[in-house]
């Protein structure tokens, strides 16, 4: 199953591996926290580092990456696969 999640930050591991924190809408709530809402989201700095292929270039934030499911049993295991060229803030803003 592939999904879409935006990159918050990304790091090389000890052994030259990427890893990127990437939110995924519907697992840990939307790109931009609202503090007034009751609902309970995760926190930027809670989300997980998630194993990612090489890409042509580092993701800025907000930049969309496509998931890969690498367990078809289990939703909550993904490698990132690919960026797809997209960006949270490159639509319209209502400012």
């Amino acid at each position: 199953m592939i999904i879409y999640g935006y990159a918050k930050d990304y790091e090389y591991a000890n052994d030259g591996t990427l890893k990127i924190k990437i939110r995924i809408p519907s697992i840990h709530g939307p790109f931009v926290q609202d503090s007034r809402s009751r609902l309970t989201y995760v926190r930027d700095e809670d989300l997980p580092w998630i194993t990612c292929a090489l890409l042509p270039h580092m993701p800025a934030d907000g930049d969309v990456i496509m998931l890969e499911s690498v367990n078809s049993s289990s939703s909550s295991e993904y490698v990132g696969i690919g960026l797809t060229g997209g960006n949270y803030y490159s639509g319209t803003l209502n400012v």
